[in-house]
């Protein structure tokens, strides 16, 4: 019982803080650099720097526009851009991306266990999990959140998951390509 409560905690402040950013994105103006996109070209020339896009969505549909907001955790918020996107129509099966030109994180995954190490597109990614401690869910159930973390080319990346086994992460994270 408390494990569903935590879970749908979880979950709920997952689509709260979406609502949050979209909300905040709609009073923001265009000239800035930031905004909501249809495209992942506009994006790209909002974000200013090369934006990767997923091939891969396991049938998941895109979930709103592309976001391109200031990356909050950097001092030099002028030029650095963190771009989000989600795919899946409910919170019960989600795959979502954000990419950053600050080379480090803008926003904070929270206390998560290291679940391993995989290869994405060259580089060394790390998997973590909302998981295995205290009132959360076995790591090896699917019904958590995971992140799939690397740096690639001075970006930095969080692909990241609810519903959704390890491998199909992986094989998101793996299915990028750069905006032509």
């Amino acid at each position: 019982m408390r494990r569903n409560r935590v879970l749908a905690a979880t979950v709920a402040g997952v689509i709260s803080a979406a609502s949050f950013t979209t909300t905040a994105l709609a009073a923001q103006s265009q000239p800035t650099g930031t905004g909501q996109f249809r495209t992942w070209h506009a994006a790209q020339a909002a974000a200013r720097f090369r934006l990767m896009r997923p091939t891969q969505t396991y049938g998941l549909a895109r979930n709103g526009r592309i976001l391109v907001i200031k990356c909050a955790m950097t001092k030099r918020l002028a030029t650095k851009r963190l771009v989000l996107v989600s795919y899946g129509p409910t919170p019960f099966r989600t795959l979502m991306l954000s990419q950053n030109n600050s080379g480090g994180p803008c926003t904070s995954i929270g206390n998560t266990k290291k679940l391993g190490h995989v290869r994405v597109h060259g580089v060394l990614a790390t998997l973590r999990g909302l998981c295995g401690r205290t009132g959360l869910r076995s790591c090896s159930s699917r019904n958590i959140v995971l992140f799939l973390i690397w740096r690639r080319h001075g970006v930095y990346y969080v692909a990241s998951s609810f519903g959704e086994f390890p491998r199909r992460l992986i094989g998101f994270a793996r299915s990028l390509v750069p905006v032509r």
